[in-house]
């Protein structure tokens, strides 16, 4: 069932999602590209360790030369180039004035929504199948939640009209924006440490 919206005020949203969606997704894109330089460095030279090489967990070399770490047959970092491109270019469309039409707005959010499946697949993936963490991925996957959380919302804002679980939904979400964000990060943060809980407390 449909109902008018009672939302609470979008001030502080219209506002912000751009500069959101235009700070996350240059994050996201700078570390795409790295990944990828590196990723070319390492076939160029795969007797030379990569500087992102930090300690046994913190090992790009180890991710990236995992076969999930290439899925369709080239590396994952291609996808996030195209996806985190398009974001960065929808992200100055808004700033410098203009609007996103219906069917670009679900386009944007689609977008959002592929980054962050991708981003909890792969999170699980490197804590629990590869065993290792690429660091460029450490700057991906938050930036991959606060990308589509703030990107829902900015959605809903928008709908002409919403059912009224869905109204209660975005007025949870707009009343408890930061704290869903800082209980993903802690939840994330807590799996990390725990999987890993013997090299850094072992």
């Amino acid at each position: 069932m449909k109902s008018t919206k009672k939302l609470l005020k979008t001030e502080w949203l219209d506002k912000w999602y751009p500069k959101i969606l235009l700070s996350t997704s240059a994050v996201a894109l700078i570390a795409s590209f790295w990944q990828a330089a590196e990723r070319i460095h390492m076939l160029k030279n795969p007797s030379v360790p990569l500087n992102c090489n930090l300690n046994p967990i913190i090992d790009c070399g180890g991710v990236m030369s995992h076969r999930l770490a290439a899925l369709f047959g080239f590396p994952n970092t291609f996808i996030g180039m195209v996806m985190f491109s398009m974001l960065l270019a929808s992200a100055l469309l808004l700033i410098f004035g203009g609007n996103f039409s219906k069917a670009y707005h679900k386009l944007v959010l689609a977008l959002s929504t592929i980054a962050i499946l991708f981003s909890a697949w792969f999170f699980w993936v490197s804590l629990y199948i590869i065993g290792k963490i690429c660091l460029f991925c450490l700057a991906i996957w938050p930036v991959s939640v606060v990308l589509f959380w703030y990107g829902l919302l900015y959605w809903l804002s928008k709908q002409d009209k919403l059912s009224t679980k869905q109204q209660k939904f975005y007025n949870f979400g707009m009343k408890n924006h930061y704290m869903v964000v800082v209980y993903v990060f802690i939840v994330m943060f807590g799996l990390y440490i725990f999987n890993f809980r013997d090299y850094y407390f072992g």
